[in-house]
This record gives structure tokens, sequence and C-alpha cells, in this order.
């Protein structure tokens, strides 16, 4: 986009009114993405303090990411990982089920850890606008409907965009000979 790139060759420069562009044109979707990511247990104050974290760290990190990054996705990436520590800090002990039903064996993680990799791989090579909906749609979860309106699209729109995402990870994943 760019837009990010302007924003980012400006915080590189450390200029304080490109960190308050970027926080004008995304701190909504960010918000969002931690209170989807929450869900019921979302504060206010949870909603501001990650936000606020995500765009510190979008100002320490800033000379580190690619000219061609998108700012938007960086930044729910950032927000949303920050989320689901503060929910697995808040729990205190796992279940002895959850240790029971996953095989930790290292050929088990190993496979694992390849998957992941090919699927972020994957959703990486997509166009931005349809790895944005795949991302909401499966990452955050978030229903085709309310994604039609935020994108001011028609939810067949969006629907055919995730269906030609899932045939493009699965035949990046059949390439690639990873295990579904």
């Amino acid at each position: 986009m760019r837009g990010d790139y302007e924003i980012l060759t400006r915080l590189r420069n450390r200029e304080q009114a490109a960190l308050e562009a970027a926080i004008r044109r995304y701190s909504g979707y960010v918000g969002a993405v931690v209170k989807k990511t929450l869900g019921e247990s979302c504060t206010k104050q949870d909603i501001e303090e990650l936000t606020s974290d995500a765009f510190v760290a979008l100002w320490a990190n800033a000379g580190k990411l690619r000219d061609d990054s998108d700012l938007k996705y960086w930044l729910a990436v950032v927000v949303r990982n920050a989320s689901l520590r503060r929910v697995r800090k808040s729990v205190s002990t796992v279940p002895l089920e959850e240790n029971l039903v996953f095989d930790r064996s290292p050929a088990t993680q190993a496979e694992k850890h390849e998957r992941i990799r090919a699927v972020r791989a994957a959703v990486d090579g997509m166009e931005p606008v349809d790895r944005e909906i795949f991302l909401r749609h499966y990452f955050w979860r978030q229903p085709v409907r309310q994604i039609a309106e935020e994108m001011g699209k028609n939810q067949a729109a969006i629907k055919s965009r995730l269906q030609r995402g899932r045939e493009k990870l699965r035949k990046v994943l059949l390439k690639e000979d990873c295990p579904l």
C-alpha cells in the first residue's frame, strides 16, 4: 500500500507525525483485533493498552520492516500475539486432558512446524485484499457478513475470494508435499 510505504519511510526517519498517521489510520482496526482475540473477557483498558503497545512496537521496529510491508497486517499480527500472551498469562494451569491429547514427539512437532511455515508462506503470498479477507475469516473468525460490510463488498464476492484462497492454499500445500 502506497500510504504504508510513505508512513514507514517517515517512521524510519523518526517522524512522530508518521506514527500519529499510522494511529489514525489503523487504531480502530487494531482495537477490533484485540476485542476479537480476547472475546468476552476484553475490557476497554485491555484495548487501549494492547493497541498502544502495538504502535510502540511499530515505532521501535520500523527500521526492521521491509519497504513493501503491509502495516495493517503487521500491526494485526503483533496485537493478536500480545493479546494471546495476555490470555495465556491469565490462565495459570493447563488442563490434564490437553497434555494427554497432543503428541509432543519431535517428529510430530517438526511436521506441525513445517505445516505452519507452509501455511504462513501461502497466505503471505496472497494478494493483499485476499489475504485480509482470508485472515479475517479464518484467523479472527469474523463472519462473511461482517467482512463484507466493513470492506464495502457483497457477501458473494467475499465467499468467492475465500473459496479461491482455500484452493490456492491447498495447491501450495500439496505442491510442497505438506500433510494436510
